[in-house]
């Protein structure tokens, strides 16, 4: 069957990248506990230190963004405060704790491929969006392999309606015609919501908390378990055969 959508409602699909393409939240997990079990080393409680973890990830959003630079940024601040006389291998532990975060390895989510791939032949646009540190994203857009299916990876300091609605202006996309897919109630949904695109909820166990949030509109997200259900999806949105 021929894969271009005729008569299509749908120009551009956007995609998030962390959690929705490729694992990510695991592997802030895995640093975070592995840097729990070197504060257990130097004496420190760990249920305090998570908390002040957590507290202070929060906190410095505002002022750092996101990304995994930041990230070890205030669990390096944590490893200053309560423990400045610290030995000398403990530096060590964190440098590779910090390492193994920048450098872990990029692996894609059930369907990943295979949804872009179908975009890629269907006569939609597609683009990755995600937020963080542009280098560090670039660079797992790059080591993916995602980039031969989808062309342009946008990175930006932080997913909000007003960066959504720029994007699509500068993609000359009409946000009726565009749909948003992600895992984040925060980052993806309800700014798709708020711009009037098409929210597909592509919901993942391991969620951060400051990605949690009540969806603004539950009636208008679309709900799919893996990107391999994604076509499916806009066949039916769109009601006509692809």
């Amino acid at each position: 069957m021929d894969p271009t959508i005729r008569h299509a409602a749908f120009d551009l699909i956007v995609f998030d990248a962390d959690d929705t393409l490729w694992e990510s939240a695991l592997y802030f997990e895995r640093a975070e506990e592995d840097f729990l079990m070197l504060m257990r080393a130097l004496g420190m409680d760990t249920t305090g230190v998570r908390q002040l973890v957590h507290r202070r990830d929060i906190e410095r959003l505002s002022l750092t963004g996101y990304g995994a630079r930041p990230y070890l940024g205030t669990l390096k601040a944590v490893l200053e405060d309560l423990c400045p006389d610290r030995p000398p291998w403990a530096d060590k532990a964190f440098m590779e704790i910090g390492a193994a975060l920048l450098g872990h390895p990029v692996i894609l989510l059930p369907g990943a491929e295979e949804a872009l791939g179908w975009v890629s032949v269907s006569g939609l646009r597609a683009l990755v969006y995600t937020m963080g540190e542009p280098d560090h994203q670039n660079d797992k857009f790059s080591r993916s392999g995602l980039d031969r299916l989808v062309a342009e990876c946008v990175v930006v300091p932080e997913k909000t309606a007003k960066e959504l609605e720029r994007l699509f202006r500068e993609k000359h996309a009409d946000p009726a015609s565009c749909i948003v897919v992600g895992n984040s109630p925060r980052s993806d949904i309800n700014p798709a919501l708020e711009t009037g695109a098409t929210a597909v909820l592509c919901a993942r166990e391991r969620l951060w908390q400051a990605e949690k949030e009540d969806i603004l509109y539950p009636s208008r997200v679309n709900h799919i378990e893996t990107l391999a259900e994604l076509p499916a999806l806009v066949r039916s949105l769109l009601k006509a055969p692809i």
